[in-house]
């Protein structure tokens, strides 16, 4: 659903940045994408800063236990410390494997793979993965748009139908707001312009509970997005499956849909029950 650095830079387009808070940041992703332990040097030439500047970031990783560090090899490795702060984040506030048996149980139903995508003001990123049955070459994989919302073809839409399953869960007057606020990020027209057709696309998405994307000459794969609901969640997220092809006609759509759905809704029933316990202690 695009490169990390892409997402970075939608995460810090149009707003102030730490530099040093987007490094360090960095610093951790590196080894969630490459898995192995790395020296200074690795990490100083894969994220393209001084040899320094990676070395103050390794350290002080290190002196707080996020990672572990060998005097001898002079390696660098995450600590399970990460896995342990992660873990209790996962668990008070996504319902502790809430979300990865949602996932798992997606792709099997389905045998596609299934992507969890969050909003992030004005953009969405994709926050969790889970291949399938089919998975794309490094250079066919499928590249989103990172807005919310885009302008296109004289009109203001969803970017992807993953934007459209996430803006569903909003008012109208909050759809409107955010594309005012594209706008005002330079990623739209000048000057007024008619947010109708964006409403009304919306809420098509939202009458039907999900948004479909069919393969074309411009999209590369077919897709389903659902809105999910996550306890404890300040934005909105959206569920989806992505493979080429998924379906070849309307009654494959369905049938994915419906075991999509099945997995939605017992979900939402585990929400829902959970939610009344903490409600009754």
């Amino acid at each position: 659903m695009g490169s990390k650095s892409e997402d970075g830079a939608g995460r810090s387009r149009g707003r102030g940045s730490v530099k040093s808070c987007l490094r360090t940041l960095e610093v951790i992703e590196y080894f969630m994408t490459f898995g192995r332990p790395a020296r200074t040097i690795e990490i100083s030439e894969a994220m393209g800063i001084p040899n320094s500047s990676a070395d103050e970031i390794l350290r002080t990783l290190a002196a707080t236990g996020y990672l572990s560090y060998n005097q001898t090899s002079k390696y660098y490795a995450p600590s399970y410390k990460i896995v342990a702060n992660a873990n209790a984040i996962e668990q008070r506030f996504f319902g502790d494997t809430r979300i990865r048996q949602i996932m798992e149980s997606m792709r099997r139903e389905t045998g596609a793979s299934v992507f969890l995508t969050q909003q992030n003001d004005c953009w969405a990123e994709s926050v969790a993965e889970m291949h399938g049955v089919w998975t794309a070459a490094p250079d066919e994989e499928p590249r989103y748009r990172n807005e919310m919302i885009c302008f296109d073809r004289n009109s203001w839409r969803p970017a992807t139908n993953f934007s459209a399953a996430m803006l569903a869960q909003q008012s109208n007057v909050a759809i409107v707001q955010l594309a005012t606020r594209t706008q005002r990020l330079g990623l739209g027209p000048k000057g007024p312009a008619l947010m109708k057709n964006l409403v009304d696309r919306i809420a098509h998405t939202r009458a039907r509970g999900f948004a479909l994307c069919r393969r074309s000459e411009s999209v590369p794969v077919d897709s389903i997005a659902i809105p999910l609901r996550v306890s404890n969640a300040v934005t909105a997220h959206a569920i989806g499956v992505v493979g080429d092809p998924l379906f070849q006609n309307d009654n494959d759509v369905r049938n994915m849909l419906s075991a999509m759905q099945s997995v939605i809704f017992r979900h939402n029933d585990e929400v829902r029950r959970s939610g009344s316990a903490g409600r009754m202690q």
